[in-house]
């Protein structure tokens, strides 16, 4: 089963759209960062995750100067 992400990139600080909306195909069979998950939210909790917790440090700081990832939807693709 594969999944189409669709996002968006926002200024943390303002909330505004810099970016997006992107769709980007994920099989969780060739990819190992998507390889755990077993449905949609999962893909997208994972997709964000990845984006967006780069760097240890920003779980206290998110740098101003970087755009945070949000899922706007996942779609299965059969």
């Amino acid at each position: 089963m594969q999944y189409e992400v669709t996002a968006i990139g926002l200024d943390p600080q303002t909330g505004a759209v810099i970016a997006g909306p992107r769709t980007e195909r994920i099989d969780p069979e060739t990819n190992v960062l998507f390889q755990e998950c077993n449905s949609p939210w999962e893909i997208e909790d994972a997709y964000e995750a990845f984006w967006n917790r780069l760097n240890n440090s920003w779980e206290w700081a998110f740098p101003r100067d970087k755009e945070k990832v949000k899922v706007l939807r996942v779609e299965q693709v059969l």
